[in-house]
C-alpha cells in the first residue's frame, strides 16, 4: 500500500512537470507601453525582490542560457504573430512558453509575482536594446 501511494505521488509530480506552462499572473496588456532602459539595466544586473539577477545566467560565456545580445531581431521573428516585446514578456513571465533550442528551462518562473508591471516593462526595454 505504501508503495502504491508513493507511486501515485510520484506520478502526480511527473504530470505537473510535464504540463505545458502556467499562465502568467500579469496580462501583457497590463504592462506599461514604455519601459525605462536604465531602470531595466539595474534590474538585469542586480537581484530585486528576491529574484535572481538576469546577468547571473545571461552572459556571453554561459553555455546554459542564451546570450541576449541582438535579442530584438531574434525575438521579432521567433514566434509568428508575436512582437519582439510580446516574445520577451512571455519569456520573462512564462519561461516554459518559449524554450530556445539547445537550452533547457532553467529560468525561474515567478518573475510575474516578484516584479511589478512597470519593472517588467523596464526589463523588456533594456533587453531589447542589447
Amino acid at each position: 500500500m505504501r508503495l502504491f501511494v508513493g507511486l501515485v505521488v510520484l506520478l502526480v509530480f511527473v504530470m505537473v512537470g510535464c504540463a505545458p506552462y502556467a499562465p502568467t499572473s500579469i496580462a501583457y496588456e497590463e504592462i506599461p507601453s514604455e519601459g525605462d532602459i536604465n531602470r531595466g539595466a539595474e534590474l538585469f544586473n542586480a537581484p530585486t525582490n528576491g529574484t535572481t539577477a538576469c546577468i547571473s545566467c545571461h552572459v556571453e560565456s554561459n553555455a546554459a542560457s542564451p546570450n541576449l545580445e541582438g535579442l530584438a531581431d531574434v525575438a521579432a521573428s521567433r514566434v509568428e504573430e508575436e512582437t519582439a516585446r510580446e516574445y520577451v514578456f512571455y519569456s520573462i513571465t512564462e519561461p516554459a512558453r518559449h524554450i530556445t533550442e539547445g537550452f533547457g528551462n532553467a529560468m525561474p518562473n515567478d518573475y510575474d509575482e516578484k516584479l511589478s508591471p512597470q519593472q517588467i516593462a523596464d526589463l523588456i526595454a533594456y533587453v531589447l536594446s542589447l
